[in-house]
């Protein structure tokens, strides 16, 4: 399962490695509490900054996710 997560700077696409984890939403936040902990979750595959401020108000993804 890949995840989008938009930023004010880029957005990034991470994989995840333990789906069972997000299974247990009340008490997702504590798996990402710490960098060494999130990384047993997700992994970044791709960061995509943005160029301006404008491009980042325009929301659009670039093409290359749409797939």
């Amino acid at each position: 399962m890949l995840v989008l997560f938009e930023t004010a700077a880029g957005y990034a696409i991470f994989k995840v490695l333990d789906e069972q984890k997000l299974q247990q939403v009340d008490c997702l936040w504590k798996e990402f509490e710490t960098p060494e902990k999130a990384n047993k979750i997700v992994k970044l595959k791709h960061f995509e900054k943005f160029q301006d401020t404008t491009e980042a108000l325009a929301g659009n993804v670039d093409k290359c996710l749409l797939w």
